[in-house]
């Protein structure tokens, strides 16, 4: 059956703007390399919801604003998969960001959410789940959501199908060839290779953009991209508090420390993430010794309970896709580009980054540009 849009990525933007599509009426397949949505960049972030308040660091405020909004669609809409928790700021006398940078950030991140903070009492302190106290100077708490990524994604995903969009799993893409009105799809699946047409190609496979993008023909431009691996690691632990927001020690990057539960309902915390260029193959990406010491060093340095390397239970690593720039991964730009070939009639739309939290956005950018090609 010839399709009207191919979705390469069955990660939580190609999802996202397979629901949306299919919504719209239109006739969409989906080709996911793995076995189920969700398992590659999806089920790896921090599993957080948010707007991102360090972005007010680099006054992004656009895509704070925005995804704040995000966030509270996603609370009322997925209340059994996105939560809202406490977070909390710690401000030490060697921190980096004083109290009034904070309370600043703060107070406009409260504007755009409309969702107050406050200060933690000195005599609160001490039930903040062994969060030192020595030199100690305020701690803040506001409120941001936490989800599972990987659920969230197979969830908007199944939303999609029941609209009638045709997912294939264990598909992996070969190559296209785009003509004046269509798409010729090649793809490997069942130890077979097989064929689609469609009249638009929806290019949404993270770290795998550009490698998606060398193999279609004619030839289409490219953005310019690293690779950002962040790793997290889960360490056995309770936190009953919610969350904490930290300033790493070793170069003022935030860390979040954050509460988790195993498959099996086992309390845990998640910590994370780092952030390294990486440079091999996108599914090659594992966390590394250094990373694994450098989150946990970070706890070590805020918390009395200190964890060994042998307490580490998992590590995991993702990657996010940022245009090439000689600033440093933290303080760059976290907007989504879709990107096309500036052509009358472009049959090719890639998308470059992308929020797990503005998932939807996303799809609805995309919807936006695609419609008067069809």
């Amino acid at each position: 059956m010839p399709y009207d849009i191919a979705i390469i990525g069955g990660g939580i933007n190609g999802a996202a703007c397979a629901d949306h599509l299919s919504r719209s009426g239109f006739r969409v397949v989906v080709l996911e390399q793995y076995h189920q949505a969700g398992l590659a960049t999806s089920s790896r972030s921090s599993k957080l919801i948010h707007g991102g308040l360090r972005y007010l660091e680099t006054a992004q405020f656009r895509l704070v604003f925005e995804s704040l909004q995000q966030r509270k669609y996603l609370l009322k809409h997925y209340p059994d998969l996105v939560k809202l928790l406490p977070f909390h700021i710690p401000v030490y006398t060697h921190s980096y960001r004083s109290s009034l940078m904070i309370r600043l950030g703060l107070s406009i991140y409260s504007l755009f959410s409309f969702k107050l903070f406050k200060t933690i009492k000195k005599s609160n302190w001490s039930q903040l789940d062994t969060l030192k106290t020595r030199g100690l100077k305020t701690v803040f708490q506001y409120y941001d959501a936490q989800t599972n990524d990987s659920l969230l994604t197979q969830k908007v995903m199944q939303q999609a199908q029941n609209n009638g969009t045709h997912l294939l799993t264990d598909a992996c893409f070969i190559s296209a060839e785009c003509h004046e009105d269509r798409c010729e799809i090649k793809y490997h699946r069942q130890d077979k290779i097989h064929d689609l047409s469609s009249r638009i190609i929806i290019n949404a496979s993270g770290p795998w953009v550009n490698h998606i993008l060398h193999n279609i023909t004619p030839a289409q431009s490219q953005i310019d991209i690293e690779l950002i691996a962040g790793t997290h690691i889960i360490v056995p632990g309770k936190l009953d508090q919610g969350m904490y927001y930290l300033e790493a020690p070793q170069d003022k990057r935030a860390v979040f420390v954050m509460p988790w539960k195993s498959q099996t309902g086992e309390d845990q915390i998640l910590i994370g993430t780092t952030e390294s260029l990486f440079t091999n193959l996108p599914e090659k990406v594992v966390p590394t010794e250094n990373e694994i010491e450098y989150l946990r060093q970070v706890y070590n340095h805020y918390f009395s309970a200190p964890i060994s390397r042998n307490e580490v239970i998992d590590a995991f690593a993702g990657l996010r896709v940022l245009p090439a720039s000689n600033d440093s991964a933290f303080n760059r730009s976290r907007d989504t580009i879709i990107h096309h070939n500036n052509t009358k009639k472009p049959k090719v739309f890639s998308i470059y980054g992308g929020k797990l939290t503005a998932h939807r956005i996303t799809a609805q950018q995309m919807s936006k540009m695609i419609t008067p090609h069809m």
